[in-house]
């Protein structure tokens, strides 16, 4: 059994934090003051990522990586030892509500009971996708289109799988490289790391932390990363295809992440989200201090522009406006804001993030959703108060062959979707299915009514001995939704699985999970700190041709100590 260290007595929550999270149930709507400030970069620089040849892969361009320490005391809004004690604690504290909490609150807690394994993908499956009939077993879960396998193993720790789907193909990236295949699967049709990906507009850094999507807004494919360079430098990278076609021309920037607008900091970014709706791009980063701990959050609005040659979509320069130092209702600092994906025109761009538990507070109850207007013209943000179930740092989980733990990672929100006039969010926490055992982690998934903040749904997904975690979720055009997450457990290899639920299902319901790929050994490379990296996130999509359709894209346990990642597409 792996060591434990000594258990630590938690201070008890101080009457001004209780005070401050327990009444605030009613979603009001508070205008919160971040003045824009304004930053440019200069005008992107062409890449075409199909004039390489295929054959040279990603082993020969390995020579190319660029690798520094991470240059933060911590990876938290709160030091690594406080972490590591809630942590410790996870696997034997109870959530706990606190007094006043509304019952709008409440969350349904979902047994997964498990079924059968995907079929593979055809061409023959993906071409009558759109009309095929569902038999009985399949219309119990979101039936599987088919799968096919992703990157492989890259040595990074960990993976962070992110996807893009378009009319034709599928784009798929993880640390640190990406490849794009054809939405029948196969070989990749292009592979590159991104570090030649990004080398027209920068050498000798650290590329790390993709994001993907496509913006059905405009038929564009924009993938986004941060990089750390030499003498503290930090960048966002931006990468926006000319067209819908991926393996056509691309046009990179490089964004000084280090500014806040024009205004110099000592800060760089790290673990960021990517945003889309009608107007702009939305870059999101948590901000750390070179050398020191978490700063702040920040929000960065890159307009699309207009054509010819004006703006990030046409090749243009980009002014772009960032707004920062976002505060949750007990004056917290916010910590991982998610952008929305946003599907349709609601003139508002939404973002959501989680309260980070603290030795005083390691129970949270409240989600902060921000909206933003006119982010062309005044950008103005408003923070609404969404009450939530009780939620918590989430144990490591077990998994079979080992006695090392996989890494879950902490209750940051993982993704953020906008449809049809809700925010939908998910997030890794802890529950004890049973009485007197240990909590597990769980999928702790939300739809919020955007323009009031009312909690429409949540549910608590998981089975006793099981670990869900790293979670990411995706309505379809139908208000039907898909849950993908990785699963291990004393039985269980580390495993690629998702799940869903029908819009006429009973609130806070998911429907019996099924494998994209089981883990075939167990898992164990350890970081630096000690922890067995898993994660950090995973990518889903939706079909811009079929808006059924969903692909799914998490890693697995694909040998002794390897991990691989795969692909899948799943409809109701």
């Amino acid at each position: 059994m792996a060591a434990k260290r000594k258990p630590v007595r938690r201070r008890a929550k101080t009457p001004k934090a209780r005070t401050a999270e327990a009444a605030a149930p009613t979603p009001r709507l508070q205008r919160v003051r971040s003045v824009p400030r304004s930053g440019r970069a200069g005008a992107g620089a062409d890449f075409e990522p199909g004039q390489a040849p295929l054959t040279q892969g990603l082993a020969a361009e390995a020579d190319l990586r660029f690798d520094r320490p991470r240059p933060a005391t911590t990876r938290y809004p709160i030091g690594l030892e406080d972490f590591d004690k809630l942590k410790n604690a996870a696997p034997r504290t109870r959530l706990r509500a606190l007094a006043g909490r509304a019952r709008a609150a409440a969350a349904t807690l979902a047994v997964d009971r498990g079924r059968r394994a995907p079929a593979p993908l055809t061409a023959a499956a993906v071409a009558g996708a759109a009309g095929a009939p569902l038999t009985a077993e399949a219309a119990a879960a979101p039936a599987t289109v088919g799968t096919f396998g992703g990157v492989a193993d890259t040595q990074w720790l960990p993976a962070d799988c992110t996807l893009a789907a378009g009319p034709q193909h599928v784009l798929a990236a993880v640390n640190a490289a990406v490849e794009v295949y054809r939405k029948t699967g196969g070989s990749p049709v292009l592979q590159k790391t991104l570090v030649s990906w990004f080398a027209n507009v920068i050498s000798q850094a650290k590329i790390f932390d993709p994001k993907a999507l496509y913006d059905q807004h405009a038929g564009r494919w924009v993938l986004l990363a941060v990089a750390l360079g030499a003498n503290n430098t930090s960048f966002f990278l931006l990468s926006i295809s000319k067209t819908s076609d991926p393996l056509r021309g691309w046009r990179n920037y490089k964004l000084d992440a280090t500014k806040d607008g024009s205004t110099q900091t000592n800060n760089w970014a790290d673990y960021p989200g990517l945003g889309v709706d009608a107007q702009a791009l939305y870059l999101t980063a948590n901000m750390f201090r070179f050398g020191g701990g978490f700063q702040y959050s920040k929000v960065r609005i890159v307009p699309k522009g207009s054509a010819p040659s004006t703006g990030a979509y046409f090749g243009g320069a980009i002014t772009f406006r960032d707004l920062v130092n976002f505060k949750n209702a007990e004056g917290s600092t916010s910590f991982t804001l998610q952008p929305c994906h946003t599907y349709g025109a609601p003139q508002v761009q939404y973002f959501v993030n989680s309260l980070f538990p603290s030795t005083q507070t390691p129970t949270r109850t409240l989600l902060s959703l921000w909206a933003l207007t006119d982010p062309l013209g005044t950008p103005v943000m408003t923070r609404r108060n969404i009450g939530t179930r009780p939620y918590g740092l989430p144990p490591d989980a077990t998994q079979k062959g080992s006695s090392t733990r996989l890494d879950t990672g902490d209750v940051r929100v993982l993704n953020a979707v906008f449809r049809g006039g809700s925010v939908w969010a998910a997030l890794t926490s802890r529950h004890a299915w049973t009485s007197g055992g240990e909590n597990t982690a769980v999928a702790h998934w939300f739809q919020i009514e955007a323009s009031t903040g009312a909690m429409t749904q949540q549910g608590v997904y998981g089975v006793t001995g099981r670990h869900y975690f790293f979670p990411a979720v995706m309505p379809d055009g139908n208000g039907n939704m898909t849950l993908v997450f990785s699963r291990s457990g004393a039985a269980e290899h580390a495993s690629a699985r998702y799940s869903g639920r029908l819009a006429t299902d009973p609130l806070g319901a998911l429907q019996p999970s099924a494998p994209l790929k089981n883990g075939t050994a167990r898992y164990v490379r350890l970081d630096t700190l000690g922890r067995n990296r898993w994660g950090d996130y995973a990518g889903i999509a939706n079909d811009p041709v079929d808006n059924s359709t969903i692909w799914s894209y998490t890693k697995f346990a694909a040998g002794v100590n390897k991990w691989g990642t795969w692909i899948g597409a799943s409809k109701f």
